[in-house]
């Protein structure tokens, strides 16, 4: 489980901190060649409680902000503890981001640890605030860290979000995956994503990968990165 006591914080958020129960998994990402690690994605498992579950009562709540100070600072913690030194991947709110004094924390602890190694996974199931974007923008740009659009084609994760949050890599939803190899239409709109991507200098990863067929297309047709079971399970 996550430590989060050993974290000088508010004292507010800190009572929230110690009543959550969190551990992460970690999947691996992989360049096309499949078997070389790019990143782990940092994957919370909550206990007695799934995930979604989880956000949904902070944001009944209105306090996503905690929920993303406890997946960030859990995320990292976790991280080390295993002694990864490949990119991170974490989930995030995109309308959620550090106080200052957060901020400042997280750098304490984990600056040196992590590097320019983060990658922020923009989550397409809560709303956009511009302006708390922006601000949030302006902490990943001073982290030297990425963004990433997390499930693209679902959602709020559009080509309008492709403009607006101006990501590194872009994970193709599994709906835009599975079966690729055998429908024509899926093709169509991979080849149609993975072109104007590139012209814009932004990666492609393919999320939910799990057949032999699918990975072998997809590392054939000028795929960046990719992640799934039949490549790696969380650990």
């Amino acid at each position: 489980m996550v430590d989060y006591s050993i974290f000088p914080l508010d004292e507010e958020i800190k009572d929230k901190l110690a009543k959550l129960e969190i551990s992460y998994a970690f999947q691996p990402i992989f360049y096309p060649n499949g078997r070389d690690i790019y990143a782990y994605e940092a994957l919370m498992r909550p206990k007695n409680i799934g995930v979604m579950d989880l956000i949904e009562e902070f944001r009944i709540k209105n306090d996503l902000h905690t929920l993303e100070v406890a997946t960030i600072f859990g995320a990292v913690q976790c991280y080390a503890k295993r002694g990864y030194h490949s990119y991170i991947a974490i989930n995030s709110f995109p309308a959620e981001s550090f106080t200052a004094e957060e901020q400042a924390v997280f750098d304490e602890f984990y600056a040196d640890v992590l590097g320019d190694k983060g990658i922020i996974e923009i989550l397409e199931y809560t709303a956009l605030d511009i302006d708390k974007w922006q601000s949030k923008k302006n902490n990943i740009n001073r982290s030297r860290f990425n963004i990433a659009l997390d499930d693209f084609g679902t959602g709020n994760n559009n080509m309008m979000a492709v403009d607006i949050f101006a990501p590194h890599i872009v994970k193709l939803d599994r709906s835009l995956i599975t079966d690729i190899e055998n429908d024509v239409d899926k093709q169509e709109y991979y080849f149609y994503y993975r072109d104007s991507f590139h012209k814009r200098g932004i990666k492609v990863l393919a999320e939910g990968v799990e057949s032999r067929e699918e990975y072998e297309f997809l590392r054939d047709n000028g795929i960046d990165l990719v992640q799934g079971f039949y490549l790696g399970r969380p650990e």
